[in-house]
């Protein structure tokens, strides 16, 4: 007779170091990524939105500084490296 491994579903495992992510970080990275996006649309669209763009870029860049502070203040540490 051989042995069978049992194999389990994985929402039905433990994890045993979960991550703790909220909503607001995610959030916060997800309107980076949808703001980056939009601006590579913009300026590879045939009328080339600069000023469109350069709004959506801003918006990014505000929100990777917010998620920046975030994880400074969780006591997360940063290398100042780009």
């Amino acid at each position: 007779m051989t042995n069978v491994a049992r194999l389990t579903p994985l929402n039905s495992r433990h994890i045993s170091a979960p991550v703790h992510q909220d909503h607001f970080t995610l959030a916060m990275h997800q309107e980076a990524e949808n703001a980056l996006a939009m601006a590579l649309h913009y300026l590879r669209s045939s009328g080339s939105n600069v000023p469109g763009a350069t709004r959506k870029a801003v918006q990014a860049l505000g929100a990777l500084n917010r998620l920046e502070m975030l994880t400074v203040g969780s006591g997360a540490r940063t290398t100042g490296r780009a």
